[in-house]
């Protein structure tokens, strides 16, 4: 979804959905492909046919500039069960070629732990390797999730240090992957601003990387005094400067607000763009224009002359 201003300036969004019945009608929300599956029980498991959709659902242009790809979660390539890490490796492999067979304009892959060495050696050899341009967007938290549990757990104050080194620990974990992966240009930053901020140094520093997306949870939304969905100041702060870097915004999550003023929005800029007769109104040429790239008006017109 594309937004623009007064100013010129532009905002491209999208959602993070795990299920997505009809490929064509989500592009505009990015939807999640789902690469490859595993069954334990039958008949699913021993169908014929493929387990995933078809590249035909959807024309090459569509997949080269409207779907980003993502890794499927239960991928643990570092994992120190074996068989675990190499069942992981080779769906990566997997899910991998299959962007790129797609042609996809960039592939997510979410960072867990600093333990990453297997995921960028496995990432860095398909760059090296493969013949395409895909960007890989690595996902990676502001603040570590797990530390927050271990906290509530152990229902002890959090223990922080002047030198802010809890708040960089997940940039550890970034820096750590793009030093393995030998600061590869086809490496970028997808940031997830989740509910606690870091200090402001740490964003400063934070910002100072190729962030390409942020990744926006629905959790980090309030509700104001008129039931309407907004952001703290500290997150409006973070979103206002990576407006200025163009970075993309993905949002992820179940919706916590009613869409019924949504809906009233979208209906007066349906009546605001309401079509217009050509012959009873004076139109401009580019008017005319955009009329024209509209194939499925003028082949019904077609039809209905023949019949």
């Amino acid at each position: 979804m594309m937004a623009s201003h007064s100013t010129g300036g532009r905002v491209s969004c999208g959602r993070d959905l795990n299920c997505v019945p009809e490929v064509a009608d989500t592009l505009a929300a990015v939807a999640k492909l789902g690469f490859r599956r595993e069954f334990e029980l039958d008949p699913a498991k021993v169908r014929s046919g493929a387990h995933t959709r078809s590249d035909l659902l959807l024309c090459g242009r569509d997949w080269n500039t409207l779907v980003v790809g993502k890794l499927s979660p239960w991928i643990e390539t570092d994992s120190e069960v074996e068989t675990e890490r190499r069942n992981s490796e080779a769906a990566l492999v997997q899910e991998l070629n299959f962007s790129a067979y797609l042609g996809l304009p960039a592939f997510m892959v979410p960072l867990k732990g600093p333990h990453c060495a297997n995921l960028a050696r496995v990432l860095l050899n398909h760059i090296q390797t493969g013949h395409h341009s895909c960007m890989f967007w690595i996902r990676v938290p502001l603040i570590s999730t797990d530390n927050m549990r271990d906290d509530i757990i152990e229902n002890e104050p959090t223990k922080r240090t002047d030198d802010g080194s809890d708040d960089e620990k997940t940039w550890a974990w970034w820096h750590s992957f793009r030093t393995l992966c030998d600061y590869n240009k086809r490496i970028c930053l997808a940031i997830e601003v989740g509910e606690n901020m870091p200090s402001d140094a740490v964003i400063d520093k934070w910002l100072g990387e190729p962030i390409k997306a942020a990744v926006l949870p629905t959790s980090i939304f309030l509700t104001n005094k008129k039931g309407f969905p907004v952001l703290s100041k500290a997150h409006q702060k973070i979103i206002f400067r990576l407006f200025k870097l163009e970075a993309q915004f993905i949002f992820t999550g179940t919706s916590r607000h009613s869409e019924k003023d949504f809906r009233s929005y979208l209906q007066y800029l349906e009546y605001l763009n309401q079509n217009r007769p050509p012959l009873m109104d004076n139109l401009e040429s580019q008017t005319y224009e955009v009329f024209e790239k509209d194939p499925i008006k003028y082949s019904q017109y077609q039809q209905a002359s023949c019949l």
